[in-house]
């Protein structure tokens, strides 16, 4: 009795775009036999619960779709639950994809173990929700959507049915109101109470299908770290494609596509899910671990047989003395739009560089790098939030996070790295240009270069546009000065300090995992500053005073690299 017409509807969380308007994103796999259940998340339009973000409700509505197409699960035709209804057409066994929010629900539901679950192709999904809104205790997502009861508006919310009751809407906002406030209770660090069942790679230890995982290099929204800890989550039968893109499929419905090693991004998954599906014999289990677009020549993609690596090159510094870096935007002359462009090229009040020497060779680094270093708060009036203003116009509820009167203790005062390449002359790079750091533009190089089949509309092939600058941001970290403790794993952000002037403490602080080539002549810059614009909820009025010769830097490298001495620059 279904009626599609009835599916298309403006979504008011999300810029009045037309809900299921990318209905057509999957008619590769229509016409080629495939059938394909597109689902609708927990508490969106035309259910009966409340959107609950990362939490095992959420979670486990999914799964239940995945128990009827295995048959192990009754489902109706009907809100009453009268006529029922048997996926006896599925022969039972599932894949599940999608990107981002769609990416994440298949690796939740994985590690769940339930059976009929073959595969999954998730593209930027998120394997724990308090490191995808923050990062060793500080901030890293964007600030007018940091609380995740605004991402149950955002994405497609029983808000836009009309047809609800006053006391429905009433009881829906004060279920998401309450989720705000225990969010707002933990502040910026890990509460297990809150982010544990959004934290799914602690449930790794039940999946039993295999992964092939697609991830953007240069993906601000959904962090590369999101990928590395969904891939360590498999203990086998997983397989990576990254690729030098944003927030994007490598194959974008109606717009584009960019070639993966040659060939068509859909066909690739069509063999993948082929092969665990119908168990066609493709060879598709033998694809290489890792398949990687090389960051100096788009058109060239490398593999690896493993993610980790056996090398490490060690980055000191040797300087004595101290350095002190503080929050005023103003005189460091810096803002949403150039944080980048300043932070590659110079020092400031606001930041400092330690530079290596130029590499004769090429060299590659794989994995997560770890900065260690020894910092103490300088100043800053800690009885009144270091002075909190409101520099990107968040909403009043969104700025009680990391306050000390929701908390009751210090939050925020943030260190963010960064390590780039850099250079006397300028280079081609693939970067993002907007300031949400989440678009990279592409070339059509041939329309319609991407085929379908069948009667599906081709779409045109493209390559990522390049910028011709001194700098590159190869990845970028946030801490918390106030968590110490606070390491590579979410829960052990748990435990804040009070900090003191003058009172130093140790950090080691864990950048987004990446691969990247430093080519000859090129120099790495280990970059510490204080705020990013971009990434800044509370701007505060502090500083930070830091030893010199405590900076360093393990670096994971894919083959044996002489350690290198850091100046500052």
């Amino acid at each position: 009795k279904a009626d599609p017409a009835d599916w298309y509807y403006p979504d008011k969380g999300n810029n009045n775009s037309m809900v299921f308007e990318n209905i057509d994103t999957f008619d590769y796999y229509l016409v080629r036999g495939f059938a394909v259940v597109l689902s609708a998340g927990f508490g969106s339009k035309g259910s009966d619960g409340f959107n609950y973000v990362g939490s095992d409700y959420e979670r486990d509505a999914f799964k239940a779709i995945v128990e009827w197409l295995h048959g192990d699960r009754i489902g109706y035709a009907d809100r009453e639950g009268t006529v029922e209804t048997k996926a006896d057409w599925s022969n039972g066994k599932v894949a599940m994809t999608g990107r981002s929010y769609a990416g994440t629900m298949p690796f939740a539901v994985a590690t769940t173990g339930v059976e009929g679950l073959e595969t999954i192709v998730p593209i930027a999904g998120i394997a724990d929700w308090y490191s995808q809104q923050n990062m060793q205790g500080a901030q890293r997502y964007w600030p007018k959507e940091m609380l995740n009861s605004f991402l149950a508006y955002f994405c497609s919310s029983r808000y836009n049915d009309e047809t609800l009751t006053e006391k429905q809407r009433e009881d829906m906002a004060a279920f998401h109101h309450e989720m705000s406030l225990q969010q707002i209770k933990g502040g910026f660090d890990y509460n297990p109470e809150f982010w544990g069942m959004g934290n799914y790679r602690l449930h790794a230890d039940r999946i039993k299908c295999s992964a092939l995982i697609v991830q953007g290099l240069n993906d601000e929204n959904v962090s590369t770290k999101q990928y590395e800890m969904m891939y360590k989550s498999f203990q086998k039968n997983v397989k990576a494609i990254l690729h030098q893109g944003a927030h994007i499929t490598p194959t974008m419905p109606k717009r584009y596509g960019i070639l993966v090693d040659g060939k068509f991004y859909d066909d690739i998954i069509n063999e993948w899910i082929s092969h665990y599906l119908y168990g066609v014999e493709n060879g598709a289990e033998n694809r290489p671990a890792i398949l990687v677009q090389m960051n100096y020549d788009q058109r060239k993609w490398e593999t690896a047989d493993s993610w980790e690596t056996a090398y490490k090159m060690n980055l000191t510094c040797e300087e004595q003395g101290t350095t002190v870096i503080d929050t005023d935007w103003e005189t460091a002359g810096v803002s949403a739009e150039n944080f980048d462009d300043v932070m590659g090229v110079r020092s400031s009040n606001m930041a400092q560089r330690y530079v290596t020497d130029p590499f004769k060779e090429a060299v590659t680094l794989q994995g997560t790098t770890c900065v260690r270093l020894r910092a103490a708060l300088k100043d800053g009036d800690a009885e009144a939030d270091f002075n909190p203003v409101n520099s990107n116009d968040a909403d009043t509820l969104t700025m009680k996070l990391g306050m000390h009167e929701m908390s009751g203790r210090m939050d925020d005062v943030k260190l963010t790295l960064l390590l780039c390449d850099v250079c006397d002359e300028e280079f081609d790079s693939i970067q993002s240009v907007d300031p949400q750091r989440n678009t990279i533009p592409v070339n059509v190089v041939k329309e319609g270069g991407i085929i379908s089949g069948g009667e599906v509309p081709a779409w045109n092939e493209a390559e990522f546009a390049t910028v011709h600058k001194k700098y590159r941001v190869i990845t970028r970290a946030f801490a918390d000065l106030c968590n110490p403790e606070a390491g590579y794993e979410p829960e052990t952000a748990q435990n804040s300090i009070e900090l003191k002037k003058g009172e130093y403490h140790d950090y080691h602080i864990y950048l987004n995992a990446t691969r990247y080539t430093v080519e000859p002549g090129h120099s790495l810059a280990l970059v510490i500053t204080t705020e990013d614009p971009i990434n800044c909820l509370i701007h505060k009025t502090y500083s930070v005073e830091i030893e010199n010769a405590s900076v360093t830097a393990e670096v994971p490298m894919t083959e044996a690299v002489e350690n290198r001495v850091m100046t500052r620059k």
